[in-house]
């Protein structure tokens, strides 16, 4: 399932996003896949050697985590891991593709890398990446896509 708003993107994307604007900057834009939530057994039992995945390790949503502490556990995707959420930002044209999904190498775009200056100064505030908010221009400029 592809979740083409970046507005429904909540912690998992924005610190995906985050991760990848590191690894950009020190790594070439790869990918350690370790660092990855994979559903994939294969890819899984080669990387880790053991099968950790669960569906309830899914993908959550904005407006997962309520400001009461509670869960709406209708926006957790549970069939939806990083490389899911990797398709999702390409979607989004905030980032771009250049390897494999063995060897996971990326860019940040003009667009991706505005969004992701704002992620770090939401971060650099002390706040959580589950209530990251695109600022009023970035919003409009999603809008006309």
């Amino acid at each position: 399932m592809k979740i083409n708003k970046i507005q429904q993107f909540g912690k998992d994307h924005w610190s995906l996003f985050g991760y990848i604007g590191t690894r950009v900057a020190d790594y070439g834009g790869r990918l350690d896949l370790i660092h990855l939530r994979i559903k994939n057994p294969a890819l899984q039992q080669n990387i880790l050697g053991t099968m950790m995945w669960k569906p309830k390790y899914g993908t959550r949503l904005k407006g997962y985590w309520n400001k009461d502490g509670s869960i709406n556990s209708s926006l957790l995707i549970l069939d939806h891991d990083d490389y899911d959420c990797l398709d999702d930002l390409e979607e989004a044209k905030l980032i771009k593709s250049f390897g494999s999904g063995l060897n996971p190498v990326y860019k940040l775009t003009k667009f991706g890398a505005k969004v992701h200056s704002q992620l770090l100064l939401h971060k650099q505030a002390g706040n959580n990446f589950s209530d990251f908010e695109l600022s009023l221009d970035v919003k409009q400029k999603v809008g006309k896509k």
